[in-house]
């Protein structure tokens, strides 16, 4: 991180605030604590406990699924379909 994020300032390695905004620079433990804070909203788990948090399970996993439909590029859509065929295959020749 050479840069200050807020206004693009050129940084110091000692400088623990940016000269031009004044801004402080954010530490190791705190970019740590926000990626993990940002993998934890993105497991599933994470979309169950919301889903059971909220008041309307139903709308709100609705919501959910829209979300995460709206986030599906197109090789993930195949990667889903490809699984859904599998199963299916593996259904109808155990059948």
């Amino acid at each position: 991180m050479n840069n200050c994020q807020f206004c693009g300032c050129q940084r110091k390695p000692a400088d623990k605030k940016c000269p031009e905004c004044g801004s402080f620079y954010p530490t190791i433990s705190q970019l740590l604590a926000e990626e993990e804070a940002y993998e934890e909203k993105s497991t599933f788990l994470w979309h169950c406990k919301q889903v059971i948090k909220s008041g309307n399970s139903k709308q709100a996993l609705i919501q959910h699924l829209q979300q995460f439909k709206s986030e599906l590029t197109l090789k993930g859509i195949i990667a889903i379909f490809v699984i859904i065929a599998f199963v299916f295959a593996l259904l109808l020749s155990v059948l």
